[in-house]
Parts: C-alpha cells; structure tokens; sequence
C-alpha cells in the first residue's frame, strides 16, 4: 500500500513541477559555452586549463522548479594524447534531487583539416527523494521527513570535431548505459540522451571587430519531448559579448558576458513561452583560465599558478 501511494505521489510531482521531462537532463541556455558538461569528448580541447561554474534558477514563482549547479575542470595532457576533465553537478526538481560526479578522458588526433576527439566519462549518480516535500497532512503513510537515495553508476560517450575559430560539431550520449536503482518507492532508471551540436564563427568585412558564433543543440531523450536550441552570439574584439537563444516550445533567452584576463562572467535571462507561464530562469556563468607555457626544449610546463 505505501509502495503504490508513493508512486502516485511521484508521478503528480512529476507532471505538474517538469511537464513529464524528468529524464531529460537540464538545458542550459548558454550551452555554447558549456559544451565538456554534456560531451566528454570536448574536454582539453583548449591549450589552457579551465574552469568552469554555472548556477541556473528556472521558472521563478514556480514552486519546486528546476535548480541546477555544476563545475567543470578540463585541460590537455599531452602524454595521454588527449585531455582530462572532471565535473560535479547537483540539480533539484521538486522532491527530487541529483548530485553526480564525472570523470572523463578525451583522445584527440589531427582529422583533416582540423581536430577529431574521442571521448568517454564515467561517474556516480546519487538520487534522492524527500517524502516531506509532498506536504500530505492527512496520511500518515506520507507525513514525515524521511528520506530515499541510492547511487547509480552512469557512463556518458561522445565525438568531436572542430577546426579552430572556424566551426565544431559534436555528437554525444548522456547516461548511455542507462543505469537504475531500487528504493522503497520502485525502481529509478536514467534514460539516454542523445546530444548533436555544433557551431560556426564569422565575422563581416564591415565590422571585423565582432565574431559572429551561430549554434544549434538537439537533445533527444525517449519518451519526451525533442528540445531544440538556436542561438546566436556576437563577440566584440575579445572584450564583450551578447547575444539571442530559441528554446523550441520552451523559451527565448538573453545573454551578456565579459572576458577579463584571464577571467570570464556570462549572465543569461530566458524569458518563459511554455503555458506555464511563471517568471523565467536566470542563469550566471564564470570562468577562469589557468595559463601554460610550453617551455621550449623542455617537456615541462609553467603557468601561473605552481602545479
């Protein structure tokens, strides 16, 4: 009887907090940016070390809405032909809460004219369901403050290619090997998500000041939804930028963002178009880069930081 009134109470939460969109991972609106989260492929594509913050607030006003947080570190490693990276992200719906840790390796080789990876992360998933979040006066089956959780082990795999200030395109899958857990309340499985993205940098003879970024993003999990993102960016001459997103049947978002040294900040505002319709998800992003110096006829490194 508690198995079955749990699960109906489950299945509520769900429908009326994420629009049956529980399995798919979260979308982030500066995913250009972000791309070693959701590709592992894509870590140490870059010559310096980088790290990586994002906190996201989705829905404002909307009780239980989506709350993401995540760091990413990735850097090359030229003995393992590749780069490394790792990442950590807690994400709330509701009564429900993530918290996972990643590591990857990606295997890069010269394709082309450009760069091919090969990448693959591994890592444990903790979910965790809080009863008390449900808030049932009556029902002593449900009243309380206990809480379920279990570890799942989950692999994520994927593909990269770009060539350098021109234009990528990636291919990846997320919780590929769909890994589940037993609790109380039944069994707790993640499904695949497959990513594909990519993105194309110009700039016009009339403004060579601004790089123009166009990207795209398809998320598709089984059993929900295709999410598609569009978007645009323009870069001032390695200063500023800003730029315009399209959240297919989910919403459109404004962004802003300066470099500074080695540091870089982003803020995105999404303005919701879903029948929800509550306030829209704030998103802020920071970044710092981490220098190395290839010393000339020593296979060594300097940065500036001692490591």
């Amino acid at each position: 009887m508690i198995k079955w009134l749990k699960i109906i109470a489950f299945s509520v939460s769900i429908i009326l907090v994420v629009e049956a969109k529980s399995q798919q991972e979260q979308s982030f609106t500066q995913f250009m940016f972000q791309q070693a989260v959701f590709n592992p492929a894509v870590n140490g594509n870059e010559p310096n070390i980088q790290l990586n913050g994002l906190m996201r607030q989705q829905w404002i006003g909307l009780s239980g809405a989506p709350e993401t947080f995540f760091v990413n570190i990735h850097a090359p490693v030229s003995f393992l032909k590749g780069g490394v990276g790792a990442t950590i992200i807690n994400d709330k719906i509701g009564a429900f809460t993530s918290t996972g840790l990643k590591l990857a390796y990606a295997y890069r080789t010269n394709f082309w004219q450009g760069k091919l990876s090969l990448g693959v992360s591994a890592g444990l998933i903790n979910k965790a369901i809080n009863y008390s979040y449900f808030n049932i006066q009556n029902d002593p089956l449900l009243v309380g403050s206990s809480e379920e959780s279990g570890m799942i082990f989950n692999v994520d795999i994927g593909v990269y290619y770009e060539e350098k200030d021109h234009y990528y395109f990636g291919v990846s899958s997320t919780q590929f090997n769909q890994g589940s857990m037993n609790i109380e309340g039944g069994q707790t499985s993640l499904k695949r998500n497959v990513y594909i993205h990519g993105g194309y940098f110009f700039a016009l003879r009339q403004i060579p000041h601004i790089v123009f970024h166009p990207s795209a993003m398809t998320v598709y999990t089984v059993g929900a939804p295709i999410q598609i993102n569009l978007g645009i960016t323009g870069e001032y001459n390695k200063k500023f930028w800003g730029g315009v997103i399209y959240k297919h049947q989910s919403g459109i978002g404004l962004l802003a963002g300066i470099y500074y040294r080695q540091f870089s900040a982003g803020y995105a505002y999404e303005i919701n178009t879903t029948p929800l319709r509550n306030g829209g998800s704030h998103e802020l992003m920071i970044g710092y880069r981490f220098l190395i110096e290839v010393i000339k006829g020593n296979k060594s490194y300097k940065n500036t930081r001692y490591l």
